[in-house]
């Protein structure tokens, strides 16, 4: 196995990710990042949102929100820095079992900034269909989901149009942040004449930590807070924590790729110096492989299959020149 010479992250086997032979696009990435000058571009982003948000729409803009922490961060600052009073949120409800922390943030968001929020919750039965079928077919759940909050026809794009509101607003550049790619791009592709889609982690330098941070100043919850789960194969307690199932989904990559969330999570870390590249390299180890057995739980329930069966689909689309199953059965990336 090859790992990247800064972060310890497996190389070679994400679709997308790129790298130099040694060192991921993402480590490489950090000197792009701080060669931009960020207070210029929120400087920017203040004066660009006063001359070209819509004054025929009763709404600033829109924000697609889950109610973690980068949502809570995105609204904070847009109100407290750069002239935002009145944003729509909207969020596109999953249909798995919801945490108690993931109640209080989707609460807390629109509470704590007294803000209109759209909960949306997609044809239950039809959304439960198409996760059974992407599963079942891509080991990849929440395909359309994910799909129909931010696609081009998405939810929140639906909503934008139908209140004439010009401007909308992402978190993070994923594709920049993962090592997809090395343009930290301001406008996000879909951007057109009648809507600009921002991507917010381009304004300011994306940071876990940062996110995090700034979150629970204006009310956000983890799963400490409540005592109420202590997840296996992951690292921390305040990210994918809205439902819990959908851990599940991000484990489904590690079969097929021989990386999830805990890899992601440890060597974004290492990027931001929380921990060193050893320190993720264990964590990698000790811990990327493991499938919570209450987010199996309740992905199964939430899509009606057994767990037998759920074992047989992941069988079906496991990657055995990357993973390979131990002797207690459980699938470990080959060294």
């Amino acid at each position: 196995m090859i790992r990247c010479s800064c972060c310890g992250f497996p190389l070679g086997s994400r679709p997308g990710l790129k790298d130099n032979g040694t060192t991921c696009f993402a480590c490489l990435n950090i000197s792009i990042k701080n060669s931009i000058d960020f207070k210029d571009r929120q400087k920017w982003l203040t004066e660009y949102i006063a001359k070209n948000k819509n004054p025929n729409s009763k709404y600033d803009c829109i924000i697609g929100v889950s109610g973690g922490k980068d949502s809570h961060m995105i609204v904070k600052r847009l109100i407290q820095n750069h002239g935002i009073t009145n944003p729509l949120l909207v969020t596109l409800l999953d249909e798995f079992t919801q945490t108690q922390a993931g109640m209080s943030n989707i609460k807390n968001i629109s509470e704590y900034f007294d803000l209109d929020h759209i909960l949306f919750r997609y044809k239950p039965k039809t959304a439960k269909k198409e996760m059974y079928d992407c599963f079942v077919n891509e080991l990849n759940p929440l395909k359309k989901h994910d799909e129909r909050m931010v696609g081009f026809d998405g939810i929140v794009t639906n909503f934008a149009k139908l209140y004439n509101i010009n401007l909308v607003f992402y978190g993070e550049n994923g594709e920049f942040e993962y090592g997809n790619s090395t343009e930290l791009n301001i406008f996000h592709p879909m951007s057109n004449d009648d809507i600009k889609y921002i991507y917010f982690g381009a304004i300011y330098p994306y940071s876990i930590m940062d996110s995090l941070n700034e979150a629970k100043e204006v009310g956000f919850k983890d799963l400490d807070d409540f005592e109420e789960w202590d997840r296996q194969g992951t690292i921390e307690n305040y990210t994918q924590l809205d439902s819990v199932g959908y851990i599940a989904h991000q484990w489904c990559k590690f079969v097929k790729f021989g990386a999830q969330r805990c890899a992601d999570i440890a060597s974004r870390l290492v990027r931001e110096g929380k921990i060193s590249r050893e320190q993720a390299i264990l964590y990698i180890n000790e811990r990327d492989h493991i499938l919570d057995p209450k987010a199996k739980r309740d992905l199964c329930k939430t899509i009606g299959i057994s767990e037998e069966f759920f074992n047989k689909i992941v069988d079906k689309h496991a990657n055995l020149d990357i993973v390979e199953k131990d002797i207690n059965g459980i699938y470990k990336r080959k060294p």
